[in-house]
């Protein structure tokens, strides 16, 4: 009841439409009702004789009456439609204005497919029910009421054996309901698994065709698909099956009121026009027990979708703004990391114990393995993810927090923390308090999200372009920017000279996800869009790795010009880009194992002096093959 009640909310913001649909509805069913009242008086008058004029008059009065419950029904149908969209209007703003401000880790724990089912297929069922469900609910209890009140002016003895029928009635749709929900409710789930495959396929289709596995995933689909399919005509075949049994139970309310009205007016207590009155109101019950019956299967599909639709608007972010954040004109660029710890999903700690300070207009390369860390910092700075808030010890290799009380449970056993330190099993450990991430000394917890962000600029790896112009994308992050510096932007990202040999320039659509563009020319569009940002942190994300030598040289070059004055992380292998930073952090498992200069490192004749003599190998085979290969080709 709590989501339908909920959807209601958003119906009565629209106040208008909905008095003025349930107004109408009101006004249609007593004309509707009014009808079987005026059909009892012309039998009566007619099996009395009564004059032409008299029946002509009534059989007028009987067209208008229809007439205006034609109108009033026109009237509610049209209104609630109107109050439908502008509630589904309300909803869908809402939903994609929330997602919009949703954190990446609500991302990580959502499907696509099931986010893009939520917002649209489940959208379009609660549109449904309050374009129906309102209505064959309102208008099935209205006339189910004013159906047995016009019985009760016909004749009461007759009226009282049929209310034996509402019990019946009750227990079907009750029983009904209670069975359908769960299968309405895991057939909005599983179509959002089939729409989570589908867009898998179809955006991961290069790597399905290249791998020949088009059959196996269209199986995959087919199961997925089949699985909907059954959960359907599951909640189909109850539908089928238990409203024949109302219509059942109103036949043989029907064929008694038959035999004992029919006695009745055989021995004269019942006048021909009530008898016939009556059996029409009997067989107008069918009417709304009907609607009663689909207004339940609406209302238990519109449950399970307003249910996995209002999620998304009360799932809690994780990263919110402070309700009284720092306030600043522009930030200088100093990044300080405290000992900082990460963990996804509160588990898999990612970094341990990270700390570093960086000053202003210094360029820092990230080093390391795959899942070393080197992603989780960059994405502490803007507040993708926060720093771990919690106290921890860290026992046996793994981590573990503290609660609210400064206790743990481990192996069953409960250990108290006592002035910053727990025992456990003879081993005296420290607890460590939460770290924090630092830009210019202010913990980034207390910046608004929006102007954090808007001060960093980022260039992925993968670098995403949306289907519009290279202009659009340039200007991303600052629509309003003028011709000149869109421009300029292009022309420090070295991709200027390649926009002006299209056909179209910056007009040219760049397709769905840049697909027309090479990796490389998608990578300068994106930096390209950085650098138009103007951020005081600038994040690059191994952003020359699609780019061929001489082009990455252009680049680095146009880059150095940017990142002068501007805090700048780098994630790479590139030699050029390492040799020239201010600082060289190298992670291994979430933690740094050196940090320094690439003078420093080098002197050090560790990890990164290793490290980076195997680099410098494997660009000289590099280039080794590039120039024989330009032999070749000569």
């Amino acid at each position: 009841m709590g989501h339908i009640s909920r959807l209601t909310k958003y119906a009565l913001k629209h106040r208008g439409h909905f008095v003025g649909f349930m107004s109408t509805a009101l006004v249609a069913t007593i004309f509707n009702l009014y009808t079987p009242l005026v059909l009892v008086e012309i039998v009566d008058l007619a099996t009395a004789g009564a004059a032409y004029s008299t029946l002509l008059l009534f059989a007028l009065f009987y067209l208008g009456i229809t007439g205006l419950y034609g109108l009033s029904d026109f009237i509610q149908r049209y209104v609630s439609a109107l109050m439908a969209q502008h509630v589904i209007y309300d909803l869908r703003t809402e939903l994609y204005e929330s997602l919009m401000m949703k954190d990446l880790a609500f991302y990580d724990d959502n499907e696509t497919g099931q986010i893009l089912a939520r917002v649209t297929t489940d959208v379009t069922t609660m549109r449904q029910f309050l374009l129906w469900g309102y209505r064959v609910i309102f208008i099935g209890v209205l006339n189910f009421i004013g159906t047995y009140y016009v019985m009760w002016l016909i004749n009461q003895q007759l009226t009282i054996y049929m209310l034996a029928v509402i019990p019946g009635i009750v227990i079907f749709i009750y029983v009904f309901a209670k069975k359908v929900r769960p299968v309405y409710f895991e057939s909005r789930r599983k179509y959002g698994s089939l729409s989570a495959v589908l867009q898998e396929n179809v955006v991961g289709m290069k790597v399905v065709q290249s791998y020949v596995s088009g059959d196996r995933e269209s199986k995959r689909v087919e199961r997925e698909n089949r699985d909907y399919l059954d959960l359907i005509v599951e909640a189909n075949r109850l539908s089928a099956f238990y409203s024949p049994l109302i219509t059942a139970v109103l036949g043989i309310a029907l064929g008694a009121i038959i035999y004992i009205g029919g006695w009745d007016f055989v021995l004269g207590n019942l006048s021909y026009g009530e008898f016939v009155g009556f059996v029409s109101l009997i067989s107008m019950l069918h009417l709304p027990a009907r609607f009663l019956s689909w207004g339940v299967g609406m209302y238990q599909r519109a449950s399970a979708a307003a249910e996995r639709t209002f999620y998304v608007l009360d799932v809690q972010d994780e990263v919110r703004s402070p309700e009284n954040p720092v306030q600043f004109d522009q930030i200088e660029g100093r990044v300080t990391f405290d000992r900082v710890d990460f963990s996804y999903r509160g588990e898999n700690w990612i970094l341990k114990d990270v700390s570093f300070t960086v000053e202003p207009g210094q360029v820092v390369a990230l080093l390391g393995s795959t899942g070393s860390g080197k992603t989780s910092i960059v994405n502490l700075i803007p507040r993708f993810y926060d720093v771990e808030n919690e106290r921890t010890i860290t026992y046996q290799g793994r981590t573990h927090r503290l609660d609210s009380r400064g206790k743990i449970r481990l192996n069953g056993n409960e250990y108290q923390e006592r002035h910053g330190t727990i025992w456990i099993d003879d081993e005296l450990l420290e607890v460590k308090d939460p770290g924090t991430a630092y830009i210019d000394n202010i913990d980034v917890r207390q910046y608004r999200i929006p102007e954090l962000r808007s001060s960093i600029g980022m260039v992925h790896q993968d670098p995403f372009l949306f289907s519009a112009s290279i202009r659009e994308n340039i200007a991303f992050a600052r629509p309003d920017a003028s011709e000149e510096e869109i421009v300029s932007a292009a022309k420090a990202a070295m991709i200027h000279d390649f926009i002006e040999s299209l056909d179209e320039g910056y007009d040219t659509e760049v397709g769905e996800r840049g697909v027309t563009l090479s990796g490389g020319q998608k990578q300068r569009v994106a930096i390209a869009r950085a650098i138009l940002a103007d951020p005081r942190i600038l994040i690059l994300d191994d952003s020359t790795s699609s780019v061929d030598a001489k082009t990455e040289m252009q680049i680095q070059q146009a880059l150095e010009n940017l990142m002068v004055g501007r805090t700048t992380f780098i994630i790479t292998h590139r030699l050029s880009t390492i040799r020239n930073a201010d600082m060289i952090i190298i992670m291994d498992r979430g933690r740094i194992i050196e940090m320094g200069t690439h003078d420093e490192l080098v002197k050090l004749g560790r990890i990164y002096a290793d490290l980076f003599a195997t680099l410098t190998k494997m660009e000289e085979i590099a280039d080794e093959t590039l120039e024989y290969g330009g032999l070749v080709h000569g």
